[in-house]
């Protein structure tokens, strides 16, 4: 039974009952007994039309989707698919105003400067702007439906869904045809939200679906970021109410990059910390090392002789562990 097959045979399954499989042999036994339907026509539109069909036991199934509650069992994708370091997801009003348009085009803009990969809805309005810049500065999007991979919606954005398709990646876990109904769309939220690293909305109204994506990023224990707005404005009174609610509202750019700036920090820090060789004299400097000190406080701290010890603080300065600065030395 080919991968694709498996795929679109598990896509009737809840995770709960994919749960139950030990590993992808019992998952072969299963769709071999569940095959009620003909989905050979499925399977030759797929193959035509330059469809990939995965589940959550393929290798290439995103790592953080698999860590949200509920997560797909199925994913069929258009373009290429890759394991993001820094995905974010950029969400809003399908009518934005003109202050809207500039802060999506602003924080995307820079963001991918930056180094990070946008995830969207290509709904209309916030949605499409947030996949269209980052096309335009050569960055890396990913969209995910509402309905069936094969389904175009809304039709307006059929010219930028093609440009994705060829730069970036489409995703849905609809099986093909899937019309693009209402309660779809909160479930595609949850995809949004679990791609990414946090979630920044732009303009909302208090009943935007933009509020169910950041409530279900904040259910799975990322940071929303909110774009504070009028207080006369309905498309200002969901970002607002995020803020209120302990949103971190964005002032500017840094807003974003500083916090990621700081856990991406602490991640370094331990890696290397992890993955360094170091020696005994070279573990005793950096617990000795306070804030900033000079090598003759670290001599008298650690019993070495100044020579040996501007020796391995040389090392740990190649190991990116400690840096040189005007008084003497302190841990990066």
């Amino acid at each position: 039974m080919h991968t694709s097959e498996i795929s679109i045979l598990l896509s009737g399954l809840s995770i709960k009952e994919l749960n139950e499989f030990k590993n992808i042999e019992e998952v072969y036994e299963k769709c071999k007994k569940i095959k009620k339907r003909d989905i050979s026509k499925e399977l030759d539109y797929i193959e035509k039309n330059n469809i990939e069909v995965i589940n959550f036991f393929d290798d290439r199934y995103p790592n953080r989707l698999r860590q949200i509650p509920y997560p797909p069992v199925t994913l069929y994708f258009k373009g290429t698919l890759k394991e993001m370091e820094l995905p974010i997801a950029i969400v809003g009003t399908r009518y934005p105003s003109g202050y809207g348009e500039k802060v999506v085009k602003y924080l995307t803009e820079n963001l991918v400067e930056a180094g990070f990969s946008i995830i969207s809805g290509l709904a209309l309005g916030i949605d499409a702007m947030a996949h269209a810049w980052t096309l335009n500065k050569g960055g890396y999007t990913v969209a995910v439906l509402g309905c069936g991979i094969d389904v175009v919606y809304p039709q307006k954005n059929r010219n930028l869904f093609k440009r994705i398709e060829k730069d970036g990646c489409i995703i849905s876990e609809f099986p093909i045809s899937t019309p693009p109904n209402r309660y779809n769309f909160p479930a595609r939220n949850r995809i949004i939200a679990g791609l990414s690293k946090g979630t920044i909305v732009v303009e909302a109204d208090i009943k935007s679906g933009s509020l169910i994506t950041a409530r279900l990023t904040i259910e799975q224990g990322k940071p929303v970021f909110s774009v504070p707005g009028e207080i006369f404005s309905k498309r200002s009174r969901g970002t607002n109410k995020l803020i209120s609610e302990g949103a971190i509202p964005v002032l500017d750019i840094n807003t974003i990059l500083s916090y990621f700036y700081l856990e991406l920090k602490a991640d370094l820090n331990r890696l290397k910390e992890e993955n360094a060789e170091l020696t005994e004299n070279e573990k005793l400097i950096l617990d000795s090392l306070k804030g900033e000190m000079n090598e003759d406080e670290l001599s008298s701290l650690t019993g070495l002789n100044i020579n040996e010890l501007s020796e391995i603080l040389f090392d740990l300065e190649l190991k990116g562990l400690i840096k040189r600065t005007p008084v003497g030395y302190q841990k990066i």
